[in-house]
């Protein structure tokens, strides 16, 4: 226990002179440029014990209240803007001073003006800073959420609280030295202007959710000098002493119930989302104390599609006990952009979870994301404990949700599914095939991929796993499109199902005809051949018994079809 003490003070102290204090530095800076000279710390004892205990305690208190999960941080900002607005108006300063001199908690003998404001704001500093996570750290963030009582959690998140509040208060002080020695202090009324615009733009910054934001793609950038206590905190003797830890933490929990996924970074928060379906805005912060589980999705993507009643069905069984699924759809096509089409997809697939969408790329990117589908697993101290991208591994996956549910608190979860189906993918079967100018790489026709219209005729043979044109399309970067009646596309393949993401502005009638099998009606493709093509989305051309090679032809018989890609299934 004495050798994670020293640690995690360790953490605190690296954590608080690392590129992540960056967010809430003009408000430590501006504790030490004028006033009383013992505000600094003040503001830093604020920030250890608000650190610590609403570490510990905050989910608890949220819970016991019916608040709304962001009623602590929203409360926090409110003091960071009136501490920022003190600096800007000399009056108000005067009047806050007064306020926090007669409250009560702060005792006499701190219950001088300026005095008691300073661990007022130190106080709202702890409860939204977001420190750079570590092993350390998400061991201490997720014992909080499993064991706020144990007197070893406690000592664990003190200790990270005052190595951090070290170097906080040394920024101060060196500040307020730095502006004597300047002569600065002489314009203090001047300073303290500039400091309180610095601060009310960082309570700005934080209302908005953007200083966790920023706290994320920093503590990713982290310096090299880092590295040697990031193996520290890897090191056999730490990890084997936080084990013994969380499986004593534990208490009753039946053996094996502690998590056995490794603690990772702190998960990006959700950027750059135009539109919130199923749901109001969430960030990760707000979603402290619940397990997460962010998937990357997009609705044209028959990987995705396949994963959607497993994901659903996780959201249903597990909702109540605090399992929160925030599906991120992040389009591939420009028809996914559209709120409507998302909608109608959602809709369509019976998804009942949020779902974010984020149309540039701003979460993916946060995520340093490559993949659909793609999942996230976020423990309740705001940790990614594991990733999965691509299909299977269900029951693996709701393994980990029960896991990580059980390391929350949750001690009755419901009965674990028995089997899955495995993924439909067969040896040989035909990749995903782009139709667009830009990403068409199995084009057969005898004419050139340009932008603009051409005409074009099948080959005399259509090559394995290649597709083909018949008749007049624009080739446009994304997708070919009809533009008379007659025109056809073709793709030989071999799979089990064949897959077109297809769309039309009004309702276009084609026929689906498959060569060298004997093919099956489908949702989308009645028994005589018939398809309509309007909504953008995918369509289903061809169910076969078992995987085989063959040649589908769609004829289009009237103008107006967009074909973007094909996409295959065993």
């Amino acid at each position: 226990m004495i050798l994670l003490i020293f640690v995690a003070l360790i953490a605190g102290l690296v954590t608080a002179v690392s590129p992540c204090v960056l967010p809430i530095l003009p408000i430590v800076l501006a504790s030490g440029a004028d006033g009383d000279r013992r505000r600094p710390y003040l503001v830093i004892a604020g920030l250890i014990a608000s650190f610590s205990f609403f570490t510990l305690a905050s989910v608890q208190i949220i819970q016991a209240l019916h608040l709304p999960s962001s009623t602590l941080r929203d409360a926090a900002i409110v003091v960071i803007a009136v501490f920022g607005l003190t600096l800007l108006v000399p009056a108000l300063a005067t009047a806050w001073e007064r306020a926090t001199a007669r409250v009560p908690a702060v005792g006499a003998r701190l219950a001088r003006p300026g005095v008691a404001g300073g661990l007022i704001t130190g106080v709202g500093l702890g409860l939204v800073w977001t420190p750079c996570a570590g092993p350390i750290l998400g061991a201490i963030t997720s014992l909080a959420v499993t064991a706020p009582n144990s007197s070893a959690t406690l000592a664990l998140v003190v200790a990270y609280a005052i190595g951090a509040g070290i170097p906080l208060l040394g920024i101060a002080l060196g500040g307020r030295a730095a502006l004597a020695r300047l002569h600065l202090r002489a314009a203090s009324a001047r300073a303290s202007r500039v400091f309180g615009v610095l601060v009310l733009a960082t309570a700005g910054l934080m209302a908005v959710g953007a200083d966790t934001a920023i706290s994320a793609d920093l503590t990713s950038a982290l310096p090299d000098w880092t590295g040697t206590l990031q193996s520290l905190e890897r090191s056999n003797p730490v990890q084997s002493a936080l084990n013994d830890l969380r499986g004593s933490a534990a208490g009753s929990q039946a053996p094996g119930a502690s998590s056995y996924l490794e603690v990772g970074p702190v998960a990006p928060e959700f950027k750059g989302v135009g539109q919130w379906l199923n749901s109001g805005p969430l960030t990760l912060a707000g979603l402290r104390g619940k397990v997460v589980l962010v998937d990357f999705w997009t609705y044209s993507c028959i990987n995705c599609i396949r994963t959607l009643p497993y994901v659903e069905s996780w959201y249903q069984k597990y909702g109540p006990q605090g399992f929160v699924v925030v599906g991120v759809h992040t389009p591939e096509f420009a028809f996914e952009h559209d709120t409507g089409n998302v909608a109608a997809a959602i809709a369509r697939f019976g998804l009942t979870y949020p779902v974010a969408q984020d149309n540039e790329y701003a979460t993916w990117t946060a995520y340093g994301n490559q993949y659909w589908p793609a999942d996230y697993l976020i423990d309740a101290g705001g940790h990614i404990r594991d990733t999965h991208f691509g299909e299977g591994d269900y029951l693996k996956t709701e393994s980990e949700i029960r896991s990580l549910l059980t390391e929350a608190g949750q001690a009755a979860l419901p009965t674990p599914a028995s089997s899955a189906a495995t993924p439909p993918f067969v040896a040989s079967e035909t990749q995903e095939t782009y139709l667009g100018s830009d990403r068409a790489n199995a084009f057969a026709s005898q004419a050139l991929i340009a932008t603009g219209t051409r005409k074009y005729s099948f080959p005399d043979q259509l090559p394995d796993n290649e597709f083909a044109l018949s008749g007049t399309f624009d080739f446009e970067p994304q997708y070919v499109a009809s533009t008379q009646a007659g025109d056809k596309l073709e793709m030989s393949f071999h799979a089990r199902d064949v897959y077109l993401v297809m769309a039309a502005d009004s309702p276009v009638p084609a026929t689906v005809t498959v060569s060298g099998v004997q093919g099956l009606a489908t949702e989308d493709v009645a028994a005589d051949g018939a398809l309509t093509v309007g909504q953008a989305r995918l369509y289903h051309l061809v169910h076969l018994d078992t995987a085989a090679s063959g040649t589908v032809t769609i004829t289009f018989n009237a103008p107006g079809a967009r074909a973007y890609a094909f996409t295959f299934g065993g």
